[in-house]
């Protein structure tokens, strides 16, 4: 448990998203989850065919929102693995995940995301939702940039579940089994996209068009345009700083020989831009900086996701290409809350795909 200024100061999620794309050949993604203290997360695993809804049912919304209630609904295209944080008793959020077409996606924390004010013209999304719709209907990173591109879904904000009524202010980050990602944030309502298979590390903050003009000036650093290239990197627990030492060990790796190369280079990079766990330098100057919970690595190709939990030593993962559907739905609980009102992290390690249980899909039409 951490002191009380870290509950009043430390207000969002912070991660580090590193894609190691090397021309489509060895593909694997890895994420950093950061929070203020500790969430429930469960890994959830969706057949296809479920039909599905982007808010939740109007009898769970007021009178007041009933009469703008314009949920997007789909029927999931492909199977998929998700980390949900939350409970039956909070709700959910699809955090970070993978469907059975390659296709990766996560949800990050964004300083500047604003949902703008509810358009009943358009289909409503809920920002909580917005992953799963991702990985449910697409394949690769243009169809999902041409979708939003259109302008005519709405994200609706929210709530993180367990989180003392801390605002869910996301941006969305995307990448695929051909080499290709981007980013999108939303900005008074509007999709604003980063689009280039070039993109391949995102943090928080501040937007990426001011992230990639800093990274400019440390990519010259260690260029050859750089008549006495420095190869040295910032080593603070900031979101620049992390983003720039992500993208720093990227451009200094081997190639990968294979799938386990770049598995493991995806999640060693993504240990160098985290937050150790106990790291206390937290004060109103430095009001976004959590420790990283967990760490989740998607291999593309071989449809394998992998869950670090960092408070375990323990690795456990899930072959999304071999699972056995007993149930459309089913979950395996990776941290929960004991009665007690302590946190119980799981010691299972290694292939879970066995040992998930028959659930409810808490996104159902």
């Amino acid at each position: 448990m951490r002191t009380e200024i870290v509950y009043h100061y430390c207000e969002v999620i912070m991660c580090t998203r590193v894609f190691n794309n090397w021309d489509g050949a060895n593909l694997a993604t890895a994420r950093n989850m950061d929070w203020m203290f500790t969430l429930p997360t469960s890994l959830f695993v969706f057949e296809k065919g479920l039909k599905k809804s982007g808010l939740e049912p109007i009898s769970a919304l007021s009178a007041k929102i009933e009469a703008h209630h314009n949920p997007l609904t789909w029927t999931s295209s492909y199977d998929s693995v998700v980390a949900m944080v939350g409970d039956d008793c909070s709700g959910w959020a699809a955090s970070d995940g993978m469907n059975s077409v390659g296709l990766v996606a996560n949800v990050l924390y964004d300083s500047g995301a604003s949902y703008g004010k509810l358009d009943c013209k358009k289909k409503q999304l809920s920002v909580l939702r917005w992953l799963q719709y991702v990985l449910d209907k697409f394949v690769l990173v243009k169809e999902v940039v041409d979708t939003f591109n259109k302008q005519d879904i709405q994200i609706v904000g929210a709530e993180v579940p367990n989180s003392e009524g801390k605002t869910a202010a996301l941006h969305l980050i995307i990448s695929d089994i051909s080499g290709d990602s981007a980013i999108i944030e939303v900005n008074d309502g509007l999709f604003n996209i980063y689009h280039s298979a070039a993109y391949r590390v995102a943090t928080n903050e501040p937007s990426y068009t001011a992230q990639l003009k800093i990274n400019d000036y440390w990519l010259w650093q260690w260029s050859e345009k750089n008549n006495y290239p420095s190869h040295t990197i910032p080593g603070g627990p900031y979101s620049t700083d992390r983003f720039e030492r992500a993208t720093f060990y990227l451009n200094h790796l081997d190639t990968p020989k294979d799938e386990h190369d770049a598995v493991a280079q995806a999640r060693t990079v993504a240990a160098n831009a985290s937050v150790p766990y106990g790291y206390n330098f937290i004060s109103s100057a430095s009001p976004n900086i959590s420790n990283t919970l967990w760490t989740s690595i998607a291999a593309h190709r071989s449809q394998v996701y992998y869950f670090c939990n960092a408070r375990t030593p323990h690795i456990a993962w899930v072959n999304l290409a071999n699972f056995k559907f007993e149930t459309p739905v089913s979950a395996f609980t990776l941290i929960h809350q004991a009665p007690s009102g302590n946190f119980v992290n799981s010691s299972r390690n290694g292939k879970l795909n066995k040992h998930f249980e028959a659930a409810v899909d808490p996104f159902k039409k």
